[in-house]
């Protein structure tokens, strides 16, 4: 949550700063009076405190998950982070707007401004993710939300009186316009990057968040457009109404640059059916669809009554769209984009409906041509150690001697049935690398959950050195468990009702029961692939 508010404030603070510079910047018969310097110091001063929000989550994780201490950790983001590094130049960038005398080049702080920019889209998902072209995508789309929104938030709040000259609409209206169109151009870049499986993600939280997003997106565009039209206009009649229109319009644009903060503390869906492995289904989609999906797909049908709901809606925005642009009347608008994006929105819920599950009925003659239909024909599996638990058989096993994978499949009587997606994977630097290599991951749902208890702990993992171990003994909050240690590697795999505590220490054990090593685990992974 702190992340997510942090996330919002700091879309907030900088569509503040670009929407001031670029005011100033601009001739005053150009633009209404403004009185935003107080606002825009504080937003100045406030940025680099945001940015510093996820750098200390870094610092806090490489402190307690990987045993390094305070000042290693923090050299460690600030000199090879993209997080560490984007703060520390914030501060230079910052330091140099607030020390700025010359006001007759405006443009130059303007450039800074966006630089800053710059620097929160070096530390997205979309960059961390894509890379360069993640980067490119994500800094266009942030770069358009707050030129188009900053500018509005700065005349709507903070100009002197309610008279918005006309000048000032007609380079707006076609900023705003080109604002919008590198929004929507970028924004789908960047889906298919973070999100290509768009239905699908409906499933889980980021994908409702999302949705509303880009639903709340429909009256933000509507109140563009009632601009536009009036910046084609010689002469701006009701100024009063069109100051409050713009300051509907910034209000609706921080509540969804609310929602883009949230989804920022969610991990983004790449493949939906593997999350749902360790994820639930959101509750607003149970709603819809009960708990009839696992490891199931969704798809949209046709809904006579989703067609008559949709239908009214769209009716009912078009008349709001009406009220705005010919009666300029704000509060009937509102009143008619909210109760319509509203049934838009169950319109969609009503239009899912489930799918079968992806389930493989090939059975496979022996456990590794099983294994295989997960990896190319190149890849190299060795498998390390086989539970069989009743009619199943747990299987942990390398990917070209670097990745650990755990991994479920169904014995029968003439050889092997795959579960859909059923692996847990520890991936980042080789297993081989390191002298021990071990996570736990909490489950929630999926192929690896116990359906009689809330949750399933799996823990595995590599032990190389010391040499002399012969089993392990995992500490979870709600008793310890021992598990044999054979090629290195062990798994365990515990279910219970209780959501036990993130420490979890393991002994190394030897042959006699001595205990050799204490291997401090403070936290359990939520995914299905951690480093």
């Amino acid at each position: 949550m702190i992340e997510s508010i942090a996330n919002w404030l700091l879309y907030v603070c900088l569509s503040f700063v670009i929407g001031y510079t670029i005011l100033q910047a601009i001739s005053q018969k150009r633009r209404p009076e403004i009185m935003g310097d107080k606002i825009y110091l504080i937003s100045i001063f406030i940025t680099p405190l945001l940015l510093a929000v996820p750098v200390g989550r870094v610092v806090w994780v490489l402190s307690n998950q990987f045993g390094l201490s305070w000042i290693e950790s923090i050299q460690t983001v600030l000199f090879e982070y993209s997080v560490g590094q984007a703060w520390f130049l914030s501060i230079m960038i910052v330091f140099v707007l607030i020390t700025w005398k010359n006001k007759k080049n405006g443009w130059q702080q303007v450039i800074l401004a966006a630089l800053l920019v710059g620097l929160a889209s070096w530390s997205s998902h979309a960059a961390s993710i894509a890379g360069w072209g993640g980067f490119v995508g994500n800094y266009i789309h942030y770069l358009a939300v707050t030129v188009w929104i900053g500018i509005l938030a700065v005349v709507s709040w903070f100009s002197v009186d309610d008279k918005i000259p006309s000048p000032f609409f007609k380079w707006y209206s076609l900023t705003a316009a080109f604002s919008v169109s590198a929004i929507i151009l970028s924004g789908f870049l960047l889906m298919g990057a973070i999100v290509p499986e768009y239905v699908q993600s409906w499933l889980l939280t980021y994908g409702q968040l999302l949705l509303i997003k880009h639903l709340l997106f429909l009256p933000l565009l509507a109140f563009g457009f009632h601009h536009l039209v009036l910046g084609m206009k010689a002469e701006i009649t009701k100024t009063g109404l069109t100051k409050q229109s713009f300051k509907i319009e910034s209000v609706l644009a921080f509540v969804i640059l609310l929602i883009s903060g949230m989804m920022t503390e969610q991990t983004p869906p790449h493949e939906v059916v593997r999350t749902l492995q360790t994820e639930s289904i959101t509750p607003m989609m149970q709603l819809f669809i009960g708990d009839a999906v696992q490891i199931g797909v969704i798809h949209l049908t046709v809904s006579s009554i989703a067609l008559i709901t949709l239908l009214l809606s769209c009716l009912l925005f078009l008349y709001g769209l009406y009220q705005l642009l010919k009666k300029q009347t704000n509060y009937r608008s509102v009143i008619s984009f909210v109760i319509a994006i509203i049934g838009i929105y169950f319109s969609f819920m009503m239009f899912v409906e489930v799918g079968d599950n992806q389930v493989d009925e090939t059975v496979y003659q022996t456990l590794e041509q099983a294994l295989m239909q997960n990896y190319e024909e190149s890849t190299e599996l060795v498998v390390l150690k086989e539970m069989e638990v009743e009619n199943e058989r747990y299987v942990v096993y390398t990917v070209n001697g670097d990745d650990l994978v755990a991994e479920r499949l169904i014995k029968v009587e003439d050889g092997y049935q795959r579960l859909p997606v059923a692996m847990l994977t520890i991936g980042g630097t080789s297993v081989r690398e390191e002298e021990q290599k071990i996570r736990t991951f909490r489950v929630q749902s999926g192929n690896w959950h116990d359906d009689d208890f809330v949750y399933t702990y799996v823990t595995f993992g590599m032990i190389q050195e010391p040499e002399d171990v012969v089993r392990v003994q995992v500490h979870y909050e709600g008793g310890s468990y021992i598990a044999q240690l054979e090629n290195e590697v062990f798994l365990n795999v515990t279910s219970t009702n209780d959501a036990w505590d993130d420490q979890h220490p393991i002994d190394f054990l030897a042959e006699d029961g001595t205990v050799i090593e204490t291997y401090a685990r403070n936290v359990m992974e939520e995914g299905v692939y951690c480093h």
